[in-house]
Parts: C-alpha cells; sequence; structure tokens
C-alpha cells in the first residue's frame, strides 16, 4: 500500500507541476499578447507650418454669375498669399500688374454659375484655378494662395 500512495504521490506532484507551468506558460503568453496590442510610445513629431507670405488683397468685387435661367450676383473679397521667399520685385510686379489680375478675376469668376458656387469642392477648385491663371502672367515668383475673405452669392 504504501508503494500505491508513493506512486499516487508522484502522479499529484507531477500533474500539479504540470499545470503550474502550464498556467504560468499561459500568463506569459497572454501578457505579451496583451502588451503587442497596445501601442507603444510614439514619438512627437514636429510640423513646421509654412511661413505666411506677403498679403495683397485685391478689394472686393461684384460679378453677374452665369446662370442661365436666373439673374445672380457674387460679391467677394479677395486676397493673394504671395510665396514666402518671394522678393519685393514679385510684389511690385502684383501692383504693376493689377489691372490684368482683376480683370483675370472678374473673368474667371463670372464664367461660374450659383449652383457650382454654392459646392465648397469647387469654391477650392475656384481658389486654384485663380492661382494657376494669376501665376501663368507672373516673371518674378509665385501665388502661394489665393483666400476669399468674403462670399455671397445673391
Amino acid at each position: 500500500m504504501a508503494g500505491e500512495d508513493r506512486k499516487l504521490l508522484q502522479t499529484l506532484i507531477i500533474l500539479t507541476s504540470a499545470i503550474l507551468i502550464l498556467s504560468l506558460i499561459s500568463a506569459g503568453a497572454t501578457f505579451f499578447v496583451i502588451m503587442s496590442k497596445t501601442t507603444p510610445a510614439t514619438k512627437k513629431v514636429i510640423v513646421e507650418k509654412p511661413e505666411l507670405g506677403p498679403i495683397q488683397s485685391l478689394g472686393e468685387f461684384v460679378v453677374n454669375l452665369s446662370d442661365p435661367t436666373e439673374t445672380h450676383y457674387l460679391r467677394a473679397n479677395v486676397v493673394l498669399e504671395l510665396d514666402y521667399g518671394s522678393s519685393l520685385k514679385l510684389s511690385e510686379e502684383v501692383d504693376k500688374r493689377m489691372p490684368q489680375i482683376k480683370d483675370i478675376v472678374i473673368a474667371t469668376l463670372g464664367a461660374k454659375t450659383s449652383i457650382q458656387l454654392a459646392d465648397a469642392e469647387n469654391r477650392e477648385a475656384l481658389k486654384q484655378e485663380l492661382k494657376d491663371k494669376i501665376n501663368a502672367i507672373l516673371n518674378r515668383g509665385q501665388l502661394a494662395r489665393v483666400y476669399f475673405t468674403s462670399f455671397a452669392i445673391q
């Protein structure tokens, strides 16, 4: 009987040890899975915003829109941002070409319909179109952006 008790005790010790080892392995695996799912500490990336270039206001424009059935007007203030690295010569050129630039703005705005201009995406596309057309006539630098400081369709 003593031999059987001893065998039973050895079996119990082996089973308990196996359960303990499996529990530790399971706990370790769970810890690593949980830790791998948490996001590691990320470095803060500092993004420098581009400097604001010189600003030139074109003033207020009131134009008839190209709506086929009804008469609609657009009243908008347009402001140009010159490229940050631009020279004083670009600012002087913009002043000198102001009649041409205003003509481009009037023609471009007047070619749009009220439905086109009611959409925010189309207004952003209009800014890009104005920028491209004005940049095409400038020799001493480029515009960085075109802004509408007021924009009302009537």
